[in-house]
């Protein structure tokens, strides 16, 4: 190796993207050994961008210039090689009381993230992710999704964006953290674990690169759900679904079909049941039911929310825009033969009918089909949940 090779390319600027396949990069520590120029240079625990989908090594800014200084001493004071260890940072950026575990290298070698002003503002911390669970499941909180790995907790006082990486790991931005009350740095501190130096994501696309490509249909079927259920809380004062571990994961892992089998028709059907129609709490809209004058006694989840809704709205409208959800719930019924074959038939056809495509449309249109009107309806009855009136609590 060329000691104008570890130089970047001209122009180049390293980012958090694979030079070769695009791919998401992570911090990782290797070890370097290479003859530059003449001189055999070793440093263990080398900090390099690793791709996590084809492999390859880059080499961040602040690892290039450590080589070359290495080289540069050598070759002034006469030395035929180098060994050295790398010593880890320790800094302690002094952010807020509670002190969070962090690890510093992400800052100062994670691509876009080190700024010459607010040194470690930027530094990613990380959490389980049931620590998302936790706000959701209390009434003080909401937990807002621009996607399933795009959101913000918000509380009476504060309002914070996370991102969720490929390992599952909650990810928010140390001087965010240090932003809020005390307690609840407590709170996410009891939380807080250890860097897996990933936070390639759409958190980091949005809040570093600006980047904000058009998201997904599923993507905007979650973020729907989520502000659905954020108005709804709102307006009737509790919570009428929860996002349990099951949800969530399903929400993470779920991709749109590609292929037509009897079992990816299950998957489909029963992966989407979970998400927008088994998350709703039966009890709550119950509770919520009774309290409008209404009778939930022997309903199912979504004829429950169909009596609540139409406390707020004429009861035609609610019924239209709710025929989506009742459409996915014989879906699945079809799809998991929970049903004869005669009966999976007549289903269908009823589906085909009111998703509005040909009798014979494979999984792939049925599936599209149903998204589509599953947003607009979320998009629509969100719309009227925030036109209501305030109701009696």
């Amino acid at each position: 190796m060329h000691i104008k090779d570890v130089f970047p390319p001209s122009g180049h600027v390293q980012r958090l993207y694979c030079d070769d396949c695009k791919g998401h990069l992570y911090l990782a520590f290797a070890d370097f050994d290479e003859d530059v120029s003449g001189i055999p240079i070793k440093i263990s625990g080398l900090p390099v961008l690793r791709c996590e989908k084809c492999g390859r090594d880059h080499l961040p800014d602040r690892s290039r210039f450590a080589i070359i200084e290495h080289h540069r001493r050598a070759v002034e004071e006469g030395q035929t090689n180098v060994a050295v260890r790398r010593k880890k940072l320790e800094n302690d950026f002094g952010f807020g009381k509670v002190k969070f575990l962090y690890d510093p290298d992400d800052y100062f070698y994670i691509p876009s993230l080190y700024r010459e002003f607010h040194i470690g503002f930027l530094t990613p911390v990380f959490f389980k992710r049931e620590v998302l669970l936790k706000y959701d499941a209390s009434p003080n909180y909401t937990v807002k999704f621009a996607s399933p790995t795009y959101g913000t907790i918000e509380g009476e006082t504060f309002s914070i964006s996370f991102g969720v990486n490929k390992n599952g790991k909650v990810v928010m931005w140390l001087g965010d953290i240090a932003d809020l009350p005390e307690s609840e740095q407590y709170y996410l501190r009891s939380e807080n674990v250890d860097s897996d130096h990933m936070i390639g994501s759409e958190f980091y696309e949005g809040q570093i690169d600006c980047i904000f490509t058009p998201p997904s249909k599923e993507s905007q079927l979650f973020a729907a759900r989520s502000e659905f259920l954020a108005e709804g809380a709102a307006l009737f004062g509790a919570k009428i679904a929860h996002l349990d571990q099951e949800v969530y994961d399903i929400a993470l892992s779920f991709n749109a079909p590609v292929v037509d089998t009897p079992k990816e028709r299950r998957h489909v059907a029963d992966s989407l049941n979970k998400v927008y129609i088994e998350s709703f709490d039966n009890k709550a809209l119950a509770t919520i039911a009774r309290r409008l004058g209404g009778n939930p006694d022997s309903l199912g989840s979504l004829k429950r929310l169909q009596v609540i809704l139409e406390a707020t709205k004429s009861g035609g409208e609610i019924a239209k825009l709710l025929s989506p959800f009742f459409v996915l719930y014989d879906l699945r019924v079809a799809y998991s033969h929970l049903t004869s074959v005669a009966k999976a038939e007549e289903i269908l056809a009823s589906v085909a009918n009111r998703l509005r495509i040909t009798r014979n449309a494979g999984l792939i249109d049925t599936y599209n089909a149903l998204c589509d009107q599953l947003l607009q309806s979320l998009q629509e009855l969100t719309a009227l949940i925030k036109s209501a009136p305030r109701l009696p609590r």
